[in-house]
């Protein structure tokens, strides 16, 4: 087996020789055949050089009757070139061999006088004569496959470390448009598939660093392009869905985040192995990331790991202390610091509140976050500024120090969700319909809101009947009282209409009837008013509310069995 195996090897290798040696043939007999070319007034010689695998440079020198020399080169890849358009072509004296770059691409590098000009897609090779034409046309159509199989062969690597080795080895110093560009790339041992990119660019006149921290897996691989400006010739890519999660920095300083990386090379071979490289290297970088990303479920272990990426940051002038605590009832911290003031933040929610296919995170002002929004969007974040409540909102921010803290919290916080969700335990679900009712009656709170206090008090109007219920409803303020009676049945409810109701800085529930009937008998400071649609209970917590709304539904259920 040993021997098999290793004849194998040795079969794939002769197999590269002959292709390369045959190649190799082909370019010989190619350069035997450029011939020296008079006109009128000019005289033309040429030449091919190898440069490597199926890469060439054609150079043509032109010399006039005077004596003036001009020479202009073209470097280009067979492989790139479209077999059927390698076609002869007549201007004036002069039979070319015009040959193009499949699909218009500007691939040929062009010199004037052993200067860059910039990249073409077409370059034109001088012939003597029209036989002379055709036989180098068929020579260069008959290496134009072989160059394919030299490229396809080319790139022996097939493992992430190769990968992230050859990245490290390939990304290098470019020169471009009167510009130096030194490049280093860097695999970072923090996170799986992160990397810095240290690039420098050098002009006559200045220097200026820049760094771009990244994960492979955040690259889409759809985006990789060729970038051609001038004789300056770079590889771009984009990240997913154009999030700004590769962080930059300005001569060492921080610099905020964006979504885009240019790298420059010298040529196309070069940008060429760039792309081809991480096509293959995303997908097992995205791999990697997935893996490394812990998966819960269970309560306590996933809370701890919150914790340690739930960080204090700064953001050069500015800092954000922050925390969380609780369990699936949670209370999250933020203190935001500059030179000029403080600003606390505390938010309490529960985790079975928030939608978690809602999570993201993402960037406003240079500062990247993880955003969460609650279910359906109601207002169930309970938030305080400086200790002082502020009111309810439906979206919070968690700041992170780059994407890998993000999308770890963002990992988690789904995990959490599931979690709390798989563990709720309705708090009625071992209660009796009369005991249902007397919660009710017992757990009605003073409200406060603002200078306004209101005192609800839920009463059996017949002990026979549990369907039958008073709500008395008392708001005092500087200005005085007001009282309200609700009489109603339960059944009489729309359990639908059963919902949260909302404001600023004010938590209701507000109930309607069947087919909103004014059927609720309304009395006002003592006199009666007209039947009534619906009423509101005013509460001091969302646990409280929620409770509320499911005691109520379930009290519904029971009494229309």
């Amino acid at each position: 087996m040993r021997y098999l195996i290793g004849s194998f090897f040795l079969f794939v290798s002769f197999i590269g020789l002959s292709q390369n040696d045959e190649f190799k043939s082909v370019i010989s007999e190619l350069q035997s055949n450029l011939l020296e070319v008079q006109t009128g007034d000019e005289t033309y010689t040429h030449e091919i050089e190898h440069l490597g695998y199926s890469v060439l440079k054609y150079t043509l020198v032109e010399v006039d009757e005077k004596g003036n020399r001009e020479e202009v080169a073209y470097e280009f890849n067979v492989a790139d070139l479209d077999p059927y358009v390698v076609r002869e072509e007549t201007k004036k004296d002069i039979i070319y061999l015009s040959l193009t770059v499949d699909n218009g691409q500007k691939f040929i590098k062009v010199y004037e006088n052993g200067e860059v000009k910039g990249y073409d897609e077409n370059m034109l090779m001088v012939t003597k004569n029209i036989d002379n034409a055709r036989i180098l046309k068929d020579m260069i159509k008959k290496a134009i496959p072989m160059a394919e199989e030299i490229m396809t062969n080319k790139l022996k690597v097939e493992t992430y470390p190769e990968m992230e080795s050859w990245l490290e080895e390939h990304v290098v110093n470019a020169e471009s448009s009167g510009k130096s560009y030194n490049q280093q790339l860097v695999a970072l041992d923090d996170f799986p598939g992160n990397f810095r990119l240290i690039q420098t660019e050098i002009t006559a006149k200045s220097s200026e660093e820049k760094q771009y921290i990244f994960n492979l897996s955040d690259i889409n691989i759809n985006s990789l392009k060729f970038n051609i400006s001038g004789s300056s010739f770079s590889l771009d890519f984009e990240t997913n869905r154009k999030q700004k999660v590769i962080k930059v920095l300005d001569n060492g300083v921080p610099d905020g985040f964006d979504d885009e990386i240019e790298i420059f090379t010298n040529n196309v071979e070069e940008a060429r192995d760039l792309k081809n490289i991480l096509t293959l290297a995303v997908p097992l970088a995205e791999d990697k990331v997935e893996a490394s990303i812990q998966k819960f479920d269970a309560l306590q272990p996933a809370l701890d790991y919150l914790g340690k990426f739930v960080q204090n940051i700064d953001y050069g002038d500015e800092s954000f202390e922050q925390s969380v605590e609780g369990d699936c009832l949670m209370k999250f911290a933020r203190i935001e610091s500059d030179e000029k003031s403080t600003e606390k933040l505390t938010a309490e929610f529960n985790l079975i509140d928030v939608n978690g296919n809602l999570i993201d995170y993402d960037v406003s002002s240079g500062k990247m976050y993880v955003e969460f929004t609650t279910k359906e969007s109601l207002d169930l974040i309970k938030t305080y500024e400086n200790d002082e409540f502020d009111g309810y909102d439906d979206e919070l921010k968690i700041y992170a120090e780059n994407v890998e803290v993000a999308r770890r919290i963002k990992a988690v916080l789904e995990d959490l969700i599931k979690v709390c969700e798989r563990d709720y335990i309705d708090p009625f679900a071992d209660m009796t319909l009369e005991q249902k009712i007397g919660w009710l009656t017992e757990n009605m709170e003073e409200v406060r809101n603002g200078d306004e206090t209101i005192t609800q008090t839920f009463e059996r109007i017949d002990d026979s009947d549990p369907d039958k219920i008073k709500l008395t409803k008392l708001e005092v303020d500087a200005k005085g009282g007001q009282e309200e009676i609700f009489e109603f049945n339960f059944t009489d409810l729309n359990p639908k209409s059963i919902q949260y109701d909302i404001g600023s800085k004010t938590l209701a529930v507000s109930f309607e009837t069947k087919f909103k009937e004014d059927i609720i008998k309304y009395y006002k400071d003592g006199e009666i008013e007209n039947y009534q649609d619906g009423f509101e209970l005013s509460l001091a917590d969302i646990e409280t509310a929620r409770n509320v709304i499911l005691v109520f539904n379930q009290i519904i259920a029971e009494l229309n069995e």
